[in-house]
């Protein structure tokens, strides 16, 4: 019988004004003719398999019943390795997964939250989401560095809830020092909690190292470790901070959020030789980093200064540069997302996949000459950059 006067709920207005983020990978293309991906340097993470131990372990995890809610074995290792008391770590599905958790549980309609950028672009959304103001402080030409002295004095003007920074910067690739973070820390005024996106901390370190400021009750760290594995479909990651931060953040969160398959692979993964194979992989991104950085040079890319696995560079023409090299079955990161419409980021890969990069880099002899579709630069339902309050 069919339904009379009937019409589903009404969902959140505020939806409607955060479209999706643009990120790099599957999933973020507009439907054209494109051929299959050979080689992808569109997303960061660590291109060397992990450990075997690890592989192992995802492939034992138990299925048959629910994992640990709390995850009290791993994070019990995560902060014997780090060490910390395991109070002061929280392991959630993915470090995305924490940002809207920090949102919901900070942000009302109408708070201000600050942030400094480019940067990564769900910082924005998540406060979106929850009906905040976002007020964008950014950093300027050629090389976008971290405005912190114009972040701090924002700061300390609106006095929001929550203050975002990201240390090695996505997309820039830029690295904070210890002081400096402690710097920023002792500048939050009081009701505002410092969030430091660490993702990347690895990378820039070359080795799994604590959070900058792990006993610091105003800042709260996340960390990626499906980075730092390079096993992002397993979607795990950290949050660490005082107690009382993290109880709000485990209270909004759904029960046994965090997989036995993940934490079986963090298990393995902080074994003593799954480590020192990691540092392994990590000093060979670093390597691979500088020798990809002068390739992109004598191509006439204008690559900036990065302390981790990707390189943002200026690109003539980068929008039609990025199609081109689709059409040869290359993925990068056009950073128009970012607000960054003249610049490409492309990460560290394995041998091989660079060299089928550079060869099809160097089959574009004139990109301003190829058609791109304006939908290639923001698919549809994908806005690109905007800065709510203005950029800064």
């Amino acid at each position: 019988m069919p339904l009379v006067n009937w019409r589903p709920p009404r969902p959140d207005p505020r939806l409607a004004g955060a479209p999706p983020e643009f990120h790099g990978g599957p999933g973020y293309e507009r439907d054209v003719e494109y051929p299959s991906v050979t080689a992808d340097l569109s997303t960061n993470v660590n291109p060397y398999l992990p450990d075997e131990a690890v592989r192992r372990a995802v492939a034992g995890a138990p299925l048959d019943a629910y994992p640990d809610p709390a995850s009290s074995g791993v994070r019990a290792r995560v902060a014997g390795v780090w060490g910390l008391d395991a109070e002061r770590i929280l392991l959630a599905p993915g470090a995305s997964e924490l940002i809207y958790r920090i949102a919901r549980c900070w942000i009302r309609p109408g708070d201000p939250a600050v942030m400094c950028g480019p940067t990564f672009g769900e910082y924005r959304r998540a406060v979106a989401i929850q009906g905040g103001e976002v007020h964008e402080v950014r950093g300027v030409a050629p090389d976008f560095r971290l405005p912190l002295e114009r972040f701090c004095d924002r700061v300390a003007r609106l006095r929001p809830p929550v203050a975002f920074l990201c240390t090695p910067n996505n997309p820039t690739g830029e690295a904070l020092s210890d002081a400096s973070v402690a710097q920023l820390a002792g500048r939050m005024p009081a009701g505002t909690l410092l969030v430091i996106d660490e993702s990347y901390r690895s990378f820039a370190e070359g080795r799994l190292a604590p959070p900058h400021l792990p006993h610091e009750d105003r800042v709260l760290h996340l960390r990626s470790f499906t980075k730092d594995l390079g096993v992002p479909g397993l979607r795990l990651a950290a949050a660490v901070a005082a107690p009382g931060i993290l109880h709000p953040l485990a209270s909004v969160a759904p029960p046994w959020s965090v997989s036995s398959v993940a934490q079986a692979a963090l298990r393995a993964a902080l074994a003593p030789r799954a480590l020192a194979r990691l540092e392994e992989s990590l000093i060979r991104i670093a390597a691979r980093r500088r020798c990809l950085s002068a390739a992109l040079a004598r191509r006439g890319w204008c690559p900036g200064p990065s302390a981790t696995g990707f390189i943002l560079a200026a690109v003539p023409n980068a929008a039609a540069t990025a199609h081109a090299l689709r059409l040869r079955g290359v993925r990068v990161r056009h950073a128009a997302s970012f607000g960054l419409p003249g610049h490409i980021r492309v990460a560290v890969r394995r041998r091989a996949e660079e060299e089928r990069f550079l060869a099809a880099l160097d089959e574009i002899a004139t990109p301003d000459e190829i058609a791109t579709p304006d939908e290639i630069a923001a698919p549809d339902g994908i806005a690109a950059h905007t800065t709510a309050g203005g950029p800064s």
